[in-house]
């Protein structure tokens, strides 16, 4: 359990806890954030979204009320196809008797929407009739006029809905129908004009009803546009110059019946009638009505004189209109539709037109576009780069902390190894002989020997100390001069022939170059490297059936190339990218082979410090191991 506690996997075990840690807390965090990001980009898209669907109902509302505006301020009698005028005077200036002088229906000749079809009225005894459809006898009278009317809204069309809506839908049924749907008929129409106090007694009469301030009105101020507007509301719906106005009884009921056509007949002059009475009308309401399986959209309001009620509207072409809204709405929902909507109470009020009874279908919703790269999105992902870097640095540094403590406590371990055998070796060798036990001449030289190999071996171990501690601490200075190569060949040779002998191996030059090939190099240095990897062959090849080891030299381009071959067990695979590093060895090589893996480190650093290349050459495995150093020439 100790052995966990410590070390390598202590380490790791805690960069692992402290990165989980870090990269769940931030993961979590970066979740959140995204996550609540994405709600209010939802959110920003739902509002854009409903500002658009006001606008595009804004737009519908705004295209139809006008029209819808001017069919509900139509005065009764224009469902008539002709009425009396209220006052007229002849060229003697004398008035008129009631009834005499007759004013056509403006819906006869004037421009109407594509979509309203038919302008009709009900009651109770005479059934459906409308402005634009003519009876034979009414038809004979207005064509015969001199003023020769313009009837363009009298079709065939026309004719064939009336007759389908009067077989479809009795009148009964359809006033009671708009008893149910419209409101209360409050407003006044009347057509006889009044005198001038009459009018300005109406005006302030209205005025005092909207509610207009008492001083604006006594500096004789107009009123503001909201006033403006209620007094529209309450007097839109009369005649000329919205006036009350005094209408015989007769004229009022005379109007109604026939379609008009009663006018036309001497015995419609109603000189003698004195009796008053006021015409109360309904806003229009917009409703669906059934008729013979057909669903209709129809403009209804109710007509009250006295004691009789009468049924005034509008057939609408509800697929023309729904059609035509729809392109009004286009550029905002290329695939917007309307559908009825029937219900008395909206169940989706953000989406139903005020004018009439649709309800706007934008389509379906699409997708939220990604927002790319938001500045939350970039602090996010800076976090977690500097985070990573973090624990990358962390991880890195401790690890390197711990691998250079454990080759460390190695290189003290292989040192005072190294140390205490040539030492005890030493020590026993010096007592025996200064103690006079060896007395034997040729004992004597084979002790000097080894005690010369033992202090070789000691200086050789001290110098690579010595030597990677300068290279730690400081760049050393190199001393370039030109060098023979041979003569450097031939050095090499007779530095480390003496240790080739001793561990029995043949070291065999190869001189590939020119007698008088030279290099501009530091001599000492080249030196070292080349004993180094002699050295390191000599330990490593000892138990080789072979024992000859090769140095050669050879040009390769512009470069000097020295190698040092031999045929030992290799080096494997896995220890291929370890053997050049600090206190590292091959795998088995702490048992088998003394060191503390130095040699191999300190010749790559060296040659790095000559400008040149260390690498190891590829070869067969238990063939031995071939170390190339490439040389700028």
């Amino acid at each position: 359990m100790s052995h966990w506690l410590r070390g390598k996997p202590a380490g790791l075990l805690s960069f692992v806890v402290i990165a989980a840690l870090v990269a769940g807390g931030l993961g979590w965090v970066t979740a959140a954030a995204l996550r609540l990001e994405s709600e209010q980009m939802a959110q920003r898209w739902e509002i854009d979204r409903a500002h658009q669907l006001r606008v595009a109902l804004w737009r519908l509302d705004s295209r139809i009320w006008p029209l819808l505006a001017r069919e509900d301020s139509r005065p009764f009698h224009h469902y008539s196809a002709a009425a009396p005028v209220p006052l007229a005077l002849d060229n003697r200036g004398a008035r008129c008797a009631p009834g005499t002088v007759l004013e056509p229906s403006p819906l006869l000749s004037d421009e109407l929407p594509s979509w309203m079809l038919l302008h009709f009225q009900t009651a109770h005894g005479s059934g459906w009739e409308s402005p634009q459809v003519l009876s034979p006898r009414l038809d004979r009278l207005l064509h015969d006029s001199r003023g020769k009317l313009t009837l363009s809204n009298v079709t065939a069309e026309r004719r064939q809905l009336l007759a389908s809506l009067q077989r479809d839908l009795p009148a009964p049924q359809l006033l009671q129908q708009a008893s149910a749907s419209t409101q209360p008929a409050t407003a006044r129409d009347t057509t006889l004009i009044l005198t001038q106090n009459n009018v300005n007694n109406f005006v302030n009469q209205a005025m005092q009803n909207a509610d207009l301030p008492a001083a604006q009105m006594a500096q004789g101020q107009p009123p503001p546009p909201e006033y403006n507007t209620r007094l529209g509301q309450q007097t839109r719906l009369y005649q000329n110059n919205n006036y009350l106005q005094r209408l015989p009884k007769e004229v009022a009921l005379n109007t109604i019946l026939e379609n008009g056509a009663n006018w036309f007949s001497p015995s419609a002059d109603l000189r003698s009638s004195r009796t008053e009475v006021l015409v109360h009308l309904s806003p229009m309401t917009p409703v669906w009505l059934e008729t013979a399986g057909q669903e209709r959209l129809v403009l209804l309001r109710l007509v009250r004189i006295e004691e009789r009620e009468i049924c005034q509207g509008l057939v609408l072409d509800s697929a023309a209109l729904q059609e035509m809204l729809a392109s009004e709405v286009a550029d905002l929902f290329p695939q917007a539709k309307l559908s009825p909507m029937r219900e008395l109470v909206p169940p989706q009020p953000e989406r139903t037109m005020t004018a009439l009874p649709f309800q706007l279908d934008p389509g379906p919703s699409p997708e939220i576009p990604d927002s790319g790269w938001t500045p939350l999105r970039v602090g996010l992902a800076l976090a977690w780069l500097a985070a990573l870097i973090a624990l990358a640095t962390v991880g890195l540094g401790g690890w390197s902390l711990l691998d250079l403590s454990e080759r460390r406590i190695r290189f003290v371990s292989a040192v005072t190894h190294e140390l205490r055998t040539p030492l005890t070796t030493l020590r026993l060798y010096l007592d025996m002989l200064v103690n006079g036990m060896v007395r034997e001449e040729k004992q004597r030289g084979e002790y000097l020997h080894t005690l010369h190999a033992e202090t070789d071996r000691l200086h050789r171990l001290v110098g690579n100390v010595l030597a990677f501690s300068r290279l730690e601490n400081q760049r050393p200075r190199l001393n370039r001069s030109q060098v023979l190569v041979a003569e450097l060949l031939e050095q090499v040779r007779a530095a480390w022939a003496s240790r080739c002998e001793d561990t029995e191996k043949e070291l065999i030059v190869e001189n590939q170059l020119a007698a008088d090939a030279t290099l501009w190099t530091d001599r000492e240095l080249v030196q070292q490297v080349l004993g180094n990897l002699i050295d390191n062959a000599c330990k490593y090849s000892r138990g080789a059936a072979d024992r000859r080891l090769w140095m050669r030299a050879r040009r390769e381009g512009n470069a000097l190339i020295f190698e040092i071959e031999d045929r030992g067990p290799g080096v494997s695979a896995k220890d291929r990218r370890v053997i050049f590093r600090v206190f590292r060895r091959g795998r088995g090589a702490e048992e088998s082979v003394g060191g503390v893996g130095l040699g191999l480190a300190l010749a790559r650093r060296w040659t790095r410090l000559l400008g040149g290349r260390l690498t190891l050459r590829s070869r067969a495995a238990g063939y031995g191991a071939c170390f190339r150093v490439q040389l700028p020439g």
